[in-house]
């Protein structure tokens, strides 16, 4: 026995001794460490698969067998001594994107990037990496979601929760005397397209108008159309005798309403006009759930609590503010349950004092869901609109007071229960919140939801609180989306120069797609008989259903709302009375298909003739391209001269292509696409049926369940209309089809 011993302790190579007893914990948790190492020392060794070749197809990326990040940590060290094995060095990246992503670079390259031609949103980055971004309007904004999201953003319009940043359009800000304010804004705008600026509903400051905003020229006295603009009263009145006043101005004509309002006050030395653009963001939140995304992820003031921060106190001392915040947070409490935002009192403003929502994101995107009640009362409880927003120290202060990402980050690493809310930070945000009632009329509470106007500085905190609740993030296509499922006319009217460049920005990009194509693969409108396939020639419609042919220099669209009532009612033959209106001017309408075939952009709106037009389908008669021949020649001729030239430079012995040469070509390109398409002279009589107007907007609509446009008719064509016996029933033709569709017609009251 004492033999076996030596002879086992010489196999150790000392004099060891064994223990005298065994922990089975710790023993069988270093044996199962070295198991594992031996199993993934085997994976990948039998056959001739590499480690990235064993994964499955939806984990495999790009570029895995340079790049050993890509592949999941478990098989990286096992690629590394594959590559070894194979003579080839592991390229290793110098590890500087921890660099680049530090906070202080991030910072200064937002700052670099954003100042130059296009702006970024606060919003920018995040965008960034899940929407396809366009330049438009001097901004990169977001036009659509990078995954198919078409049917998912109108479910979210519809039954859920839609978030938008709409921080592109702007804030003016104008102060002085209210009288001075509303001579003045009221002489740039218009009594018969609704309510004024001096509107009771609105004076007081409790709900936010809308109203269309002219460019008065004095030596013409024409009226310019700039654009639709959103406005509100400071709440409780003026502040030792000055008034404030919001207008929300879209970005496209921002610059041409802002220049307006300064030359219109610039005579006034007590009207101040200034630009709340770098201190104010402003989100929009559509559908049924937009409600209780916002209960969620707002924690009110509570007034008890006594805030450490300075600017808060002297918002306290002026006047009785403290029993306006109890009075917005008793209300915001009435309303948490209600079954939709738009059963509220319309365009209300209801201002909050919130804290920091970073404090209680969730660790895991939830979906917010309302609990119902079986009745709900929400009474207005004194004054609910008031808020710091209005002031400029406290709009400085609560810019300038964020604590960043890192000190939040620190004090949710000392909570006891991660994901817990911190109760240490108490730092306060005032917000303002406006809202939006929908439809009224059809599908009522389509596209009601709340607007939320908050300091710019925390535009990303509140945009990732809300999106972590459930709101599904949209773009400039869903803004689109909202307007046409709602029933209404796009944003930009053709009378406005906005309206003009962005028809002149589409259709040089539709033309330009068009001649990308190879001829044979081109659509011969010519054989359609479609004389403006990729633009809406508005003067030429105009002047072609003039009576007395006068030439048509400027028009504009019906925006009287008493005409547009009257002109519904006789479409729907709800009165016999034949309304008459201004002339020279383009009336809004909505199309709304009886059989399969959506409208789409350009198509023709003509008038039928008989009641065959609806029994049978109507086929435009084909013709033949007159300048088929004439193209041919042209190619022809042009073919024969390149090869004149191509000789020339051979025997010269040039390079490349001489300053006349690229001329040559440039008026052969010019020759030739005006033989595809001809500028279009005459419209009304272009095709076999009378050219009333055009869609603006078409498509499949998810709200009707069928096929619908938007666009715009001539007067005289709509007089021409209203005479027939069938007076609602018009023809429609995609310019791609000869096959004319029946629609119903009705006039767009917005």
């Amino acid at each position: 026995m004492a033999n076996e011993e030596e002879y086992f302790d010489s196999l150790l190579g000392g004099t060891e001794e064994l223990p005298s007893a065994l922990t089975l914990v710790k023993f069988t948790s270093f044996r199962s460490q070295e198991i594992q190492i031996m199993k993934n020392s085997l994976v990948c060794q039998s056959g001739t698969k590499l480690a990235f070749q064993t994964l499955p197809k939806h984990m495999r990326r790009r570029a895995m067998s340079h790049n050993v990040k890509r592949l999941p940590r478990r098989l990286r060290q096992i690629h590394l001594n594959q590559m070894k094995k194979s003579g080839m060095p592991a390229k290793q990246k110098r590890p500087s994107r921890k660099y680049r992503r530090r906070p202080k670079n991030l910072t200064e390259e937002y700052t670099k990037r954003s100042t130059k031609r296009f702006k970024w949103l606060q919003t920018h980055i995040w965008h960034a990496k899940r929407f396809h971004m366009m330049e438009k309007w001097g901004y990169k904004l977001p036009y659509s979601p990078c995954d198919k999201a078409f049917r998912a953003c109108y479910r979210a319009i519809s039954q859920h929760c839609l978030l938008q940043d709409i921080s592109y359009v702007k804030c003016i800000e104008i102060s002085g005397d209210k009288n001075v304010i509303i001579e003045n804004v009221k002489r740039r705008s218009k009594s018969d397209n609704g309510l004024t600026i001096t509107a009771k509903a609105f004076l007081q400051g409790n709900r936010e108008g809308e109203l269309t905003l002219y460019d008065t020229e004095e030596e013409s006295l024409i009226q310019r159309v700039i654009g639709l603009v959103n406005y509100q009263w400071q709440p409780g009145g003026s502040d030792n005798g000055i008034s404030k006043l919001w207008l929300w101005v879209h970005a496209s004509y921002y610059e041409l309403a802002k220049n307006v309002l300064c030359k219109c006050f610039n005579n006034y030395q007590d009207i101040a006009v200034e630009e709340l653009s770098d201190e104010l963001s402003r989100f929009r939140l559509t559908g049924p759930l937009s409600n209780a995304v916002l209960h969620d992820a707002l924690v009110t003031l509570n007034i008890d609590n006594n805030s450490t921060q300075q600017w808060f106190k002297e918002y306290l001392e002026l006047g009785d503010n403290n029993q306006i915040i109890n009075n917005q947070s008793l209300y915001w409490q009435e309303i948490n349950n209600i079954d939709s935002v738009s059963e509220l009192s319309p365009h209300i403003i209801h201002s909050l004092i919130v804290k920091d929502p970073r404090l209680n994101v969730p660790r895991k995107r939830t979906k917010s869901i309302p609990t119902f009640k079986k009745s709900v009362e929400c009474n207005l409880i004194g004054n609910i609109s008031a808020s710091p927003l209005w002031i400029q120290k406290f709009r400085k202060a609560v810019n300038e007071n964020k604590i960043t990402d890192a000190q939040i980050a620190d004090l949710q690493s000392k909570l006891l229960v991660p994901g817990s809310e911190i109760e240490q930070s108490e730092t306060l945000i005032p917000i303002i919140l406006i809202q939006k009632p929908g439809n009224k009329k059809e599908n009522i509470g389509l596209g009601s939801g709340w607007d939320v106007i908050l300091p710019r500085v925390w535009a990303k905190s509140f945009w990732i609180a809300f999106v972590m609740r459930g709101a599904r993030a949209g773009g400039l296509r869903e803004s689109e989306s909202v307007l046409f499922e709602m029933g209404k006319s796009q944003l930009l009217h053709p009378d406005t120069e906005a309206g003009k460049q962005e028809e002149h920005r589409t259709s040089k990009e539709n033309r330009e797609k068009f001649f990308r194509k190879p001829p044979n693969k081109r659509i011969n409108y010519n054989k359609f008989k479609i004389a403006s396939p990729f633009s809406c020639n508005w003067e030429i419609l105009l002047k072609d259903w003039e009576r007395d042919s006068t030439p048509t220099e400027t028009f504009r669209v019906l925006r009287d709302k008493n005409f547009l009532n009257t002109i519904n009612c006789f479409l729907n033959f709800k009165t016999q009375l034949m309304p008459e209106y201004p002339k020279n001017c383009l009336i809004p309408v909505r199309l709304i298909c009886e059989k399969r075939g959506s409208p789409l952009q350009y198509a023709i709106i003509c008038l039928p003739e008989s009641k065959n037009d609806f029994k049978h389908i109507l086929i435009e008669p084909g013709c033949d391209d007159e300048l088929q021949i004439k193209r041919k020649d042209l190619r022809q001729t042009h073919q024969r001269l390149l090869k004149k030239l191509r000789k020339q430079r051979k025997m010269k012995s040039t390079g490349p292509l001489s300053e006349d040469h690229k001329e040559i070509m440039k008026e052969y390109t010019k020759k030739m696409r005006a033989l595809w398409l001809p500028e279009s002279i005459s419209l009304r009589y272009s095709c076999c049926r009378e050219v009333m107007g055009f869609v603006t907007k078409g498509g499949f609509s998810y709200s009707l369940g069928k096929s619908a446009a938007t666009g715009y008719i001539t007067n005289n064509a709509l007089s021409a209309l209203l005479k027939t016996h069938f007076r609602n029933k018009v023809l429609v033709r995609n310019t791609n089809s000869r096959q004319y569709k029946v629609a119903k017609l009705s006039v767009i009251q917005e």
